[in-house]
């Protein structure tokens, strides 16, 4: 018999081992072990990395994939607490089969992957255009609950990069249906990566897209090579786009906008109800100053939720020779 959890008013269901159709001995071990620990009720974390790893537990992952020839990747040389490191991507392998026992663990680092996976199966739907606002806070909500202790320096690299795989990912979800590889695709070649990440066909530049994940800091301004350029992420902090020096230095290096998320992003948002774009706005108002204008003459600073409909204007125009960026 399954197990039910609650998770924001939606039921979670986990099934019975003897339901399950695994693919090794490996999973199926580490599967019947997991079930049986977690207790029905609120989907919240409950299995410690750490204590599996000390064995505190009284199950041995890293035996059970020796003794059923289940090949792990190991940590590099240089990572921080390795053997610990070794147990979270032991953990990892069983939730790349099962991403459903993900807000189950604490202390893990969770790979992109396994985050939106399990973001789609706890909000009952794909990643798409229409509701990857809705993964994006399911991720960021698990993602708060997972750490009871500070990271260390292998985990703190590994959730930057997770950050923007994970940014890259639903932002590439927003554009469903229109990337079509001809007028609007994805970067692929590393020559020209670090210009951004995706690109539209336009005149008199093509107008790039550099997506980032909830910090802009400098990185975004080493996406600027006086192109056309979008700033796009789902930045946590107003001040990055509220003082007029940075501002024009994101201005001098190419952006034409900043789509800034209009959600919260942040437990303190939450909170307060608040949204970065929102505290944009309130910081202009208080200061008596004005959004900040593009060299068009168009709005800087932008909702996140506004730029699918930005892009589809664009290509509403069919012909190339007509489709410009100098009204953007």
């Amino acid at each position: 018999m399954g197990k039910e959890f609650n998770y924001n008013g939606s039921r979670v269901t986990i099934e019975a081992p003897d339901t399950v159709d695994f693919a090794n001995g490996y999973l199926q071990a580490s599967y019947d072990f997991f079930f049986g620990i977690i207790a029905a009720g609120e989907y919240a974390p409950s299995i410690d990395c750490d204590a599996l790893h000390n064995g505190d537990l009284g199950f041995d992952i890293c035996e059970q994939a020796r003794v059923h020839g289940e090949a792990i990747r190991n940590p590099s040389a240089k990572a921080s607490n390795r053997e610990r490191l070794l147990t979270q991507f032991h953990v990892q392998k069983f939730l790349e089969a099962f991403p459903v026992f993900l807000g189950f663990f604490h202390n893990l680092s969770a790979p992109a992957e396994i985050s939106v996976k399990n973001a789609e199966i706890l909000h009952g739907n794909i990643c798409r255009a229409d509701n990857f606002i809705e993964i994006k806070r399911i991720i960021d909500d698990i993602n708060r609950k997972i750490w009871t202790r500070e990271k260390d320096v292998s985990e703190r690299q590994a959730g930057v990069s997770n950050l923007g795989t994970i940014s890259e990912t639903l932002l590439g979800s927003a554009f469903e249906g229109m990337v079509d590889d001809v007028n609007f695709f994805k970067v692929g070649h590393s020559q020209v990566q670090s210009y951004g990440d995706f690109v539209l066909m336009c005149l008199p530049n093509n107008l790039w897209i550099s997506v980032k994940s909830n910090f802009a800091r400098e990185r975004l301004l080493a996406s600027g090579y006086s192109n056309d350029i979008l700033g796009v992420g789902f930045f946590e902090s107003a001040g990055e786009f509220t003082g007029s020096v940075r501002v024009r230095n994101f201005q001098r290096a190419g952006f034409l906008a900043m789509y800034c998320p209009d959600f919260a992003v942040s437990e303190e948002q939450m909170l307060a109800g608040t949204s970065t774009f929102s505290e944009i706005v309130e910081i202009h108002k208080n200061n008596g100053t004005e959004m900040p204008r593009n060299i068009n003459g168009k709005p800087f600073i932008r909702p996140l939720s506004g730029l699918r409909g930005d892009l589809q204007a664009l290509l509403e125009e069919p012909d190339l020779r007509r489709r410009f960026t100098v009204d953007f």
